[in-house]
């Protein structure tokens, strides 16, 4: 999407029981269709209770299309596969081993959309799982998503159609030829597309366009933080004209290697007048960025070689007040009270030489990784 839609309401939606309440509460209302699409879905507790919902649904007739990721949602059960199917469930699992889809190794279907009736819509890094929820045991990872009534979620259906169909592209470019584009509203609202194998590189887009017109401030949420020379030289820029740069990093993660790759590069952030902060109470997962106070992308782009140039992504651009307002608000109180600020001297990066080695072999690893996969492409995210 190139131009800004005006949205009927805009709102940030939390992980753990904020978000699923307004997923099985979407699915419940939902009169005609739903398009849900996810790169994990597990059939856990929380999984199930979507699945409960997506059954009433099917049987109040509404028309339903699941398409999960066929590596990230592999523990999706067979049985409940067929339970949605005998409801009348379209059901697809995206690029399985040895299909028409796979033939771009590791290309994965990694966006979180569910949209339903063409007028509402969730979007963001959340995935359908327990570890996304409250339980018994943890609290949820922390992770975000937005919301969105209005007919501009009538483009995630008919994308959400494109890819469930394996439909040629070129339906949405008509739509947004014939759908009236808006510049003053008080919720404006872009979905923005990565996906290298159909030339989308709209995300990356609208981060470098962002940090390049920030004035005063930028706060960027980042699990899988391995950006690429170009967007670490913005960021130095930034910071070098008295732009003040927040970066919330994770300080649990589910992969220790990255963790590591990610630690390599704290001494340029730091040296570079950056600030950083570790969430450290859950695993932190959640993408986004907010720039001057004025406008915020949530989504499940990871600024990484693998969302730059591998990966599906959808990220929602915003220009809302009250959304950004809301949302800086509460980057501010966890930074400010529920995470750990690093500096050269904390304990993970004080330079006990095996430390130091292990952060420098993940990072090169990574990048290594990166050469080996995307054939002549530049590390440029």
């Amino acid at each position: 999407m190139k131009q800004y839609l005006s949205a009927d309401t805009i709102d940030l939606v939390y992980s753990g029981h904020n978000y699923f309440d307004l997923l099985e509460n979407m699915i419940d209302q939902s009169n005609e269709v739903i398009h849900v699409q996810t790169y994990i879905f597990n059939t856990d507790s929380t999984g199930l209770k979507i699945t409960d919902a997506l059954k009433r649904a099917a049987k109040r007739h509404v028309k339903i299309f699941v398409l999960i990721d066929a590596f990230g949602s592999l523990a999706f059960s067979k049985d409940v596969q067929k339970e949605l199917e005998e409801c009348g469930i379209k059901f697809r699992r995206f690029a399985p081993l040895f299909s028409s889809e796979s033939i771009y190794f590791g290309r994965r279907l990694h966006h979180k959309i569910i949209v339903c009736d063409k007028n509402i819509a969730l979007t963001g890094g959340i995935n359908i799982a327990d570890k996304y929820n409250h339980t018994e045991r943890e609290e949820p990872w922390l992770d975000y998503a937005v919301q969105t009534k209005g007919k501009a979620c009538e483009f995630l259906h008919l994308l959400c159609e494109e890819l469930f169909n394996r439909k040629k592209p070129g339906i949405l470019r008509k739509w947004e030829k014939i759908t009236q584009t808006v510049s003053q509203s008080d919720h404006l609202i872009r979905f923005r597309r990565n996906d290298w194998i159909r030339r989308k590189n709209e995300i990356h887009k609208s981060y470098v366009e962002e940090i390049i017109k920030a004035k005063e401030c930028i706060t960027i949420v980042a699990s899988y933080f391995l950006p690429g020379l170009t967007l670490r030289k913005l960021l130095a820029e930034a910071s070098s004209r008295g732009v003040k740069v927040n970066i919330l990093l994770a300080g649990k993660s589910d992969s220790d290697s990255v963790r590591l790759a990610e630690s390599y590069l704290y001494d340029f952030y730091l040296r570079n007048n950056i600030t950083l902060f570790e969430w450290t109470n859950t695993v932190m997962h959640g993408k986004a960025m907010i720039v001057d106070n004025r406008w915020a992308t949530i989504g499940s782009y990871n600024l990484n070689f693998l969302s730059h140039y591998i990966s599906i992504e959808l990220n929602t651009d915003v220009i809302d007040k009250a959304f950004v307002k809301e949302f800086s608000d509460h980057l501010h109180d966890i930074t400010t009270n529920f995470c750990r600020k690093v500096d050269l001297e904390t304990p993970f990066k004080k330079k006990q030489w095996f430390t130091q080695v292990k952060m420098w072999l993940a990072y090169n690893f990574f990048r290594t990784l990166m050469n080996l996969t995307v054939t002549r492409k530049r590390h440029r995210n």
